[in-house]
């Protein structure tokens, strides 16, 4: 709200053309990498609980770790693996329910 005017002043927006391209990559941003996000977020929501959406969260390092491994083929000190079990130890034990005691 603050920088709109400014915006305004400088870019003059009504003044730029954008190519079809540039359209198109707007509208498939907005529809995949935000809508379709949330959809999916609340989905898991409803689902998971907020506990086991949250933790999908930390799925991103081992998963980061794994591509830059594959991907760009970088080797893994002993530490980085500690790590990763920690992270994994601490997603299952955020995520998995735990047993109740049957009483007889």
């Amino acid at each position: 709200v603050m920088l709109t005017p400014l915006s305004l002043i400088v870019d003059r927006p009504w003044t730029l053309t954008p190519s079809a391209a540039s359209v198109a990559a707007l509208i498939a941003l907005a529809v995949f990498s935000t809508a379709l996000a949330f959809v999916i977020y609340f989905r898991l929501i409803q689902t998971l609980g907020s506990v086991g959406t949250t933790a999908q969260a930390y799925l991103r390092v081992p998963l980061g770790v794994g591509l830059g491994v594959v991907a760009l083929g970088e080797t893994l000190s002993p530490t980085v693996w500690i790590g990763l079990v920690c992270v994994i130890v601490g997603i299952a034990a955020m995520t998995i329910p735990q047993r109740t005691a049957r009483s007889s």
